[in-house]
């Protein structure tokens, strides 16, 4: 399989036909001279920088991941904002805060504008994070903690090393936003500090973009990317998010799926009943609930409701087998989480994230265990998410879903406490519905796809998975609404980092690739991306 992909993603260099990519109208028709350094090279002159610098660069990590940075603290976060200004000022970007015309966090702004440059990329990160609250962590989010793991399990602290003394790569750093997404910034930061002493010159110019409240719904990005569309248009935005592949190998993400949330209340007695007086009279919510799950989903994950896959566009051969390649480790993976099955009979984890899901987070009624009563509970609760592909809308499944809810017998209401009030409770359903987003992919064949596949190869030594879409859910929606530019997701963290958990961790060994990745980034991307000559 991997054959397949380096020869596919070689026909993806090819130029495209006209009028395949609308936003290529601005590129010139240009060439720019090849670079010194060839890909392995300049990962070569960057590691040597590197192991140099070791103890400079986790000093920098090491800062940024002690500012608290959850959204909701205007204070705190602004702060770190106002720290990652100062960090690129210094490297010789020109920076500002952009704020939302509706409020919340400032988005980040720096720019370098680079003599003879025919392309304009945006790295995007978040400076947010995930609260902390919940499962205890060893030690405090906010004190950063280098240790060592050996087979899964975190060790005592150890050392940061002296100047010019080199760290095990394996060696984590655990810290809140260490992986998800403040590590991906120091690693620019880092990047930049190289190619300025090793006089290596970018080619491209550079935009970066950080996000204030991505881990808080990103409820303000909309409207600061069209406040602020002139100063943010590029050629490219490429999302430095989420883990590389499980096996470790790196990805080249293509998409994202689409999600929404909701949350529904059935309602029975409006006290709670004896279940020897009044079991298989009086009606038991928790059992309608199940019955309600039940019409939506089969037991092998597809979507039962009228419909649903009406406006879900098919999947290509070509992003297929893309998918199905990813699924290298999925019979490990089985092992790892305790399944003897997994759904749909055993169909591929990467060809199942192509479909639409139902997950039901959570159905709560009554109680179990040593609290549970003989009783008939009078109400149940059911969370679930709807994981979204391209073209599905958001507006048009509370709809699909909705009617599907009154087909089962049920007035739909959104006024919990008229539902709760009712006469007839045992046929309300009280249904509460998150905004959610769309999914976003972008196509195979974008030029800037096998452009970003080639240099990555000279990072890694191998050439990159290539996810048409990525299980979790960025809000790229966002993006795509206002600027007509591919949008790439290139991950560089562990996948096994604990984000938005407990012990939130950085391999270190995927840092230091994430510095490398950014620095050949700036400095070769151009000198491969075909130029879309458009008559």
């Amino acid at each position: 399989m991997r054959s397949f992909l380096v020869t596919a993603l070689a026909a993806l260099t090819l130029v495209a036909p006209a009028g395949d990519t609308p936003h290529a109208q601005s590129a010139p028709q240009a060439t720019t001279q090849p670079a010194t350094l060839n890909g392995a090279q300049r990962r070569a002159s960057i590691d040597t920088w590197r192991r140099a610098n070791e103890r400079r660069i986790l000093d920098q990590a090491f800062t940024l991941f002690s500012l608290p940075n959850i959204a909701a603290d205007s204070v705190a976060i602004r702060k770190v904002a106002a720290h990652l200004v100062s960090e690129f000022s210094a490297r010789n970007f020109a920076t500002e805060l952009l704020e939302s015309p509706s409020g919340g966090p400032p988005a980040v702004f720096a720019q370098r504008t680079v003599p003879g440059a025919t392309r304009t990329i945006v790295l995007y990160a978040h400076y947010d994070g995930q609260p902390v609250a919940g499962a205890p962590w060893d030690g405090d989010p906010f004190a950063p903690a280098l240790r060592q793991v050996e087979r899964g399990v975190a060790g005592n602290a150890i050392p940061l090393p002296a100047a010019g003394d080199t760290v095990n790569p394996d060696a984590r750093i655990f810290a809140r936003s260490a992986s998800d997404d403040k590590g991906p910034i120091v690693a620019m930061l880092a990047a930049f500090d190289a190619l300025a002493e090793l006089n290596q010159q970018p080619t491209v110019n550079i935009k970066i973009f950080l996000e204030g409240e991505e881990e808080a719904g990103s409820q303000h990005l909309g409207d600061l990317l069209r406040a602020h569309r002139e100063k943010l248009n590029a050629d490219a935005w490429f999302f430095m998010d989420g883990p590389v592949h499980v096996s470790g190998a790196p990805q080249l993400v293509l998409g994202v799926r689409g999600v929404v949330g909701v949350e529904i209340t059935l309602y029975g007695p409006n006290r709670p009943l004896h279940s020897g007086h009044y079991g298989n009279w009086a009606p038991n919510p928790a059992v309608a609930a199940a019955h309600l799950i039940a019409s939506m989903r089969d037991r092998d994950g597809s979507i039962t409701i009228a419909g649903f896959h009406d406006d879900v566009r098919s999947a290509t051969m070509q992003e297929l087998t893309a998918a199905r390649a990813l699924s290298i480790t999925d019979d490990s993976l089985r092992t790892v989480l305790g399944l003897t099955r997994t759904e749909a009979d055993g169909a591929t984890l990467g060809e199942r994230i192509m479909r639409p899901a139902l997950n039901v987070r959570g159905i709560r009624s009554g109680a179990v265990g040593n609290g549970a009563t003989n009783a008939v509970p009078t109400s149940a609760s059911i969370s679930l998410d709807f994981r979204l592909v391209p073209d599905q809308e958001p507006a048009r499944l509370r709809n699909i879903v909705n009617a599907h809810i009154r087909a089962q017998g049920y007035e739909v209401v959104t006024d919990a406490n008229a539902a709760a009030s009712r006469t007839d409770r045992e046929r309300i359903a009280f249904v509460e519905w998150g905004d959610g987003y769309r999914s976003v992919r972008a196509p195979f064949s974008e030029p800037v796809v096998g452009a970003l596949a080639q240099v990555m190869q000279g990072v890694y030594g191998r050439a990159p998975l290539v996810a048409p879409t990525l299980g979790g859910s960025l809000p790229l929606f966002h993006f795509a609404d206002v600027f007509d530019a591919p949008l790439i997701t290139i991950p560089t963290v562990n996948s096994d980092n604990n984000q938005h958990a407990p012990n939130e961790n950085l391999r270190v060994g995927n840092l230091w690739d994430g510095i490398a990745l950014v620095a050949a980034l700036v400095t070769e991307l151009e000198g491969v991306w075909p130029v879309v000559v458009v008559p």
